[in-house]
């Protein structure tokens, strides 16, 4: 089965699962799920202290913070708060973003055919919102509230990824411990990934309202949720597949 310079096709590799790697897998998943729920204030106040110290870092500057309720057996988390954009004060300010990231991303349609049903999903959020603040220019969002829907989405994230870790990352590693280690760190590194995103979405909040919140609450909220969790199954699965296979030998010319 282990040719000298490729693989068998991936029909016919496989690596078996035994009961003891899914036995630790689901222990895993309940250890980091009780661990959440235990110190979510902990990870809530730390959430929030990073997503301010990177605005602090920005010079972005807050107005204090504000106490937000996330769901009822979570409790409620202290947010840092802005000021926000408001489109009435330069409406040719909001014109004038709204035509580069038009144009950005009419250039990213017609050079990068496989992107171009996404970005005409894109296109329809930022144009939907254009009219919202075009008719309603009084609409608008706090930092607050969209700290608030933005931890609510995080809390669900960070309690569904120790599962998504016990199927996709543990039950691959032939070494145990290999395996908690990708599900811990993954777990720390969303942690860490959303107050990252919270931080650079406020800050776009001061500097341009609401015009651009429902599009970078999509590509950088579930998206990007998901694009990393792409990642960490690829990287463990090459190096479950370099244990199980090992490496491929090199093409000599």
């Amino acid at each position: 089965m282990r040719r000298k310079l490729i693989y068998p096709h991936r029909s016919v590799r496989s690596i078996p699962l035994t009961g003891v790697r899914a036995g630790v897998a689901v222990l895993v998943a309940l250890a980091l799920t009780a661990g959440i729920y235990w110190f979510r204030a902990v990870l809530l106040e730390e959430h929030n202290r990073i997503a301010s110290a990177l605005l602090d870092i920005s010079g972005i500057p807050s107005s204090g913070s504000e106490r937000v309720d996330i769901f009822e057996p979570i409790g409620s988390a202290e947010v840092v708060t802005t000021s926000v954009f408001s489109p009435n004060q330069q409406p040719i300010l909001v014109a004038s973003l709204f035509a580069v990231v038009f144009i950005a991303l009419f250039l990213v349609h017609r050079k990068v055919p496989l992107a171009r049903s996404f970005v005409v999903f894109l296109f329809v959020i930022l144009m939907i919102t254009a009219g919202v603040i075009f008719v309603w220019p009084d609409t608008g969002i706090t930092s607050a509230e969209f700290s608030q829907i933005w931890l609510r989405g995080a809390v669900l994230v960070w309690f569904v990824l120790p599962w998504i870790s016990a199927c996709l990352l543990v039950v691959l590693q032939h070494n145990l411990a290999l395996g908690i280690v990708w599900a811990v760190v993954m777990q720390a590194y969303g942690f860490v990934w959303s107050a990252i995103r919270l931080a650079f979405c406020l800050g776009v909040l001061h500097f341009s309202g609401l015009l651009f919140m429902p599009l970078l609450w999509f590509t950088l909220g579930l998206l990007a949720d998901v694009l990393y969790i792409v990642v960490f199954l690829s990287l463990s699965t090459r190096v479950a597949g370099l244990r199980a296979w090992g490496r491929r030998a090199s093409w000599q010319f």
